[in-house]
């Protein structure tokens, strides 16, 4: 059990560099593209609480948790795959649909300086935020924690951890309902897409690690593929808007 939580471990941290790679190659894309403001009137109601950015953080820690209490590693290999569906489809949406909003002014409070920082880094004028991923990811690592042997009390827990990620972004001004709503509802879908497709990918008696390669191995090469092609539709449909 724990020669697999090692590896599984290995390949979670190669799998998050290499999210990181694509999704920022997305997101200097998508930055120069003519974005739209969807920004809805209750969003103007919502406060910028910016203490709101400690909960926001743990997204970059949440996706870890698994490793610390899941028993069944397919069902790891399954929240994978929803990670992988959930990916493709949003990188789709950020090139044809990319929205962007103004971040508001921030005090002089040691929160609002981490979140300064926050959005010092991101892109400008916005990218990348409907959907939300830190919200997918959230609810795609509840989803995974579920029906582990946690117990309803620790099941709850991580599903409020779950509903204070999706809120803290909201209040630290990173995303709008609509990113939020989107984000939920991509977390669900992918999880129940990779539902159907696993048993296509995981033959009867093949070990985790064993399907866990086959995944990778079939799904690389078709990203990577889409990845290109998806630029270069973007690229050329764009090209009659700007100059």
């Amino acid at each position: 059990m724990e020669q697999e939580r090692l590896h599984y471990l290995k390949v979670s941290l190669l799998a998050y560099l290499a999210w990181i790679i694509v999704f920022e190659a997305v997101g200097f894309y998508a930055v120069t593209l003519p974005a739209r403001d969807v920004t809805l009137p209750l969003d103007r109601h919502i406060p910028l609480i910016s203490w709101f950015i400690w909960p926001y953080l743990l997204c970059y820690l949440f996706p870890f948790l698994p490793l610390l209490v899941v028993k069944d590693w397919h069902r790891f290999n399954k929240a994978l795959l929803a990670i992988i569906l959930a990916n493709a489809a949003a990188f789709l949406v950020y090139i044809l649909f990319p929205i962007a909003f103004p971040h508001p002014e921030l005090g002089p409070g040691f929160s609002d300086r981490v979140l300064a920082l926050q959005f010092r880094y991101d892109f400008k004028p916005g990218a990348n935020k409907l959907p939300s991923l830190h919200v997918t990811y959230a609810w795609i690592v509840y989803l995974l924690c579920r029906k582990q042997g946690l117990g309803r009390a620790r099941e709850g827990l991580i599903f409020i951890v779950a509903a204070l990620i999706s809120v803290s972004t909201l209040f630290v001004k990173q995303h709008i309902l609509l990113d939020v709503l989107a984000g939920a509802a991509w977390a669900f879908a992918a999880w129940f897409a990779a539902g159907r497709l696993y048993p296509r990918l995981a033959a009867q008696g093949a070990a985790p690690p064993e399907v866990l390669r086959r995944i990778i191995w079939r799904a690389a090469l078709p990203l990577l593929v889409y990845t290109a092609v998806l630029l270069l539709i973007a690229d050329l449909h764009y090209r009659r808007i700007l100059p």
